[in-house]
């Protein structure tokens, strides 16, 4: 790689690039970088000249260019940020110190995850550091084999857990792609050749296929006066191989060995050319996505299809030549230029994942809940689900409501109770699909809990309900003697006994309710509660009868079960009859009716005792009600 190769590459798209300051970035590099070489024997400064030409060819900016020629600078050479400060000025030196790694922490792990978690966020800063290292870490990969078997694959599997994603979460499919096969070919090499090999023998075949596919296609648009570009698209043998772990398919069934790719002019076409293969071929079930009308969060717009053409599977995507660009290059498809180079300071509100990094950085959080970020929320698969204004919001899977709330806002994760998906009621626990319609229950006041922690996915949840108990009083549950009942918190205790609160649950035998008068048993470590008059006190032992009264407590949870003559209608004139008091509804479930009696239970966030009161009044008066129990929740 010569300089004035890089010069001839940028001049291509980028007539007014400061030169000059190239050319000293090069220098100064040159300079520093003089008596070092690569593994490869080759002068360093190759390796600095062919990132910032792999930035070239993303069309990136003069400063991202001088901080690509700069990057090595201060980490291998007695160059200092200061230095690079007083040269090229503020902006570039903090694109450099971004991307310096931590080399005076000893420990090589806590090193290696603290650079990490510094690239991120300078990340969140200019969007441009992570570009330049993803440069950086592409032309590494593919000089890798000068290292050592035991180097080679240690970075490999950085490159599969970190580097590969954040491509594909900005959106750059085609280093993503690049990455991803050199890190498999390292850390796989038999697996590799066995599927170079599998390629090479359908290559013939598969080509005959494309092409009668896209004379089919061409002459169907033709007709229709819709231009479009079509063309197989290229093979990416590391997402092949993790579809068939993943689906647990041959290489033969893969639906991507034979793929096309069309780009046309607008959105209108996408869809019309999607409707045109469908009534040519059978759709496959399962297998269309828009992500047109439902974009992923890094931006990514196409419609995917698969079809069964030529007695084998086909796929295809469908994109406009703007959503191919960004389909390709990502967030570095973005940059405009225009005499300077001009960046859309609205961009980063688009990526979303940005704003968790600018928390994060704001939260300082420790490094552990960082790396748990990391896994979670910004590599795991994603899910898209909608609230009910039809915004978008993205989720790791297996998120639950909870999760949801908190990403909506914290204030609103801390007031959650339950929610409705898709029109039906369901648990916190409840796990989210793409595509659901979530509507979060609230209460007025924030309760949180930290059973909450054991189920909730994302790293803004967990730290968000952490938080709220390191600011809010602490749970108080103290440790009993060996026969002394269990102290409770009076804020969630349903009962008070002997004017003192305890974990109590309800007598069975007579069910009371608000309106009754209660006394306390203690059974064990718990006082169980009673009517005041229920006839199986006779036969307790009265010194372990305490006083015992309701608890006026205020937005408490607990299941109302429910028992009915069994008719049409008796669920929904509960459910609706419970919502007419403006409670929240948490939980829904009848059983199989026996000898025509139904149990139902219904689990509901209350106001106060009143409220509690007014709501059972209201059911009693129900046809059919035969009873009704509670079922505080602790």
């Amino acid at each position: 790689m010569q300089l004035r190769n890089l010069l001839r590459k940028i001049e291509s798209y980028n007539k007014n690039a400061d030169f000059e300051l190239i050319r000293k970035a090069y220098e100064f590099a040159d300079k520093y970088h003089k008596n070092l070489k690569r593994a490869s024997g080759e002068p360093y400064i190759q390796h600095p000249l062919n990132v910032a030409f792999i930035l070239a060819e993303f069309k990136m900016d003069t400063e991202s260019i001088v901080a690509a020629l700069l990057h090595d600078t201060v980490e291998d050479t007695p160059a200092s940020l200061e230095e690079i400060e007083k040269e090229f000025g503020k902006e570039i030196r903090e694109l450099v110190d971004g991307l310096t790694k931590l080399n005076q922490i000893k420990s090589k792990e806590i090193r290696d995850a603290e650079s990490i978690r510094k690239l991120f966020l300078a990340t969140s800063s200019d969007i441009r550091v992570v570009i330049i290292k993803l440069a950086d870490k592409l032309h590494n990969m593919r000089t890798l084999e000068y290292l050592s078997e035991e180097r080679r694959k240690t970075i490999a599997e950085s490159t599969l857990e970190i580097y590969a994603p954040l491509a594909s979460r900005l959106g750059m499919y085609a280093v993503k792609a690049e990455l991803e096969d050199l890190a498999f070919k390292m850390l796989h090499p038999d697996i590799y050749e066995t599927f170079l090999k599998k390629f090479s023998n359908t290559k013939k075949e598969r080509e005959n296929d494309i092409k009668k596919i896209k004379n089919i296609i061409e002459k169907k648009l033709e007709e229709q006066k819709i231009p479009a570009r079509i063309f197989g698209r290229p093979k990416h043998i590391y997402s092949l191989y993790k579809k068939m772990i993943q689906k647990k398919r041959t290489f033969e069934e893969i639906y991507d060995l034979v793929g096309l790719r069309i780009i046309t002019d607008n959105v209108k076409h996408c869809y019309e050319i999607l409707g045109i293969i469908h009534n040519e071929w059978t759709p496959i079930p399962k297998e269309f996505s828009d992500y047109i009308a439902m974009p992923k969060q890094n931006r990514y717009q196409s419609l995917h299809t698969a079809v069964m053409a030529l007695n084998q599977p086909v796929e295809f995507q469908i994109r406009t030549e703007e959503m191919d660009k960004v389909a390709e290059e990502g967030v570095a498809a973005h940059w405009k230029y225009k005499g300077l180079e001009i960046k859309d300071k609205s961009f980063d509100k688009k990526l979303l994942w940005l704003r968790e990094l600018l928390r994060i950085k704001k939260e300082k959080l420790p490094t552990q809940e960082f790396n748990d970020f990391l896994k979670t929320d910004l590599f795991g698969d994603e899910i898209y689900v909608f609230t009910p204004k039809s915004e978008v919001i993205a989720l790791p899977k297996g998120s639950t409501p909870i999760d949801f709330a908190y990403a909506i806002h914290t204030d609103l994760g801390d007031r959650c109770t339950g929610a409705i998906v898709n029109g039906r009621i369901v648990s916190l626990r409840h796990e989210l699909k793409h595509g659901d319609i979530v509507k979060i229950l609230a209460q007025k006041e924030p309760k949180p809990k930290m059973d909450w922690l054991k189920i909730v996915k994302t790293t803004k949840a967990i730290s968000k309900i952490r938080k709220f108990f390191r600011e809010h009083e602490k749970i108080l549950v103290s440790k009993p003697k060996k026969t002394e009942a269990i102290k409770e918190e009076i804020s969630k205790s349903l009962f008070i006994v002997d004017n003192m609160a305890y974990k109590t649950k309800i007598a069975q035998c007579c069910n009371p309710l608000p309106a009754n008068k209660v006394v306390a048993y203690l059974n064990g470590r718990i006082y169980t509660v009673h009517n005041e008059n229920c006839s199986s006190l006779d036969s307790k032992d009265k010194s372990k009868i305490k006083p015992c009264s309701w608890n006026n407590i205020k937005n408490f949870e607990l299941t109302l079960n429910i028992l009915v003559k069994e008719r049409i209608g008796v669920l929904a004139d509960i459910i609706n009859t419970i919502a007419s008091t403006e409670t929240s509804i948490l939980k829904a479930v009848a059983k199989k009716p026996v000898k025509e009696r139904a149990q139902i239970m219904i689990t509901i966030n209350f106001e106060d005792l009143e409220h509690l009161k007014e709501i059972i009044s209201r059911i009693q008066k129900l046809m059919g009600v035969i009873s009704i129990g509670l079922e505080p929740k602790f």
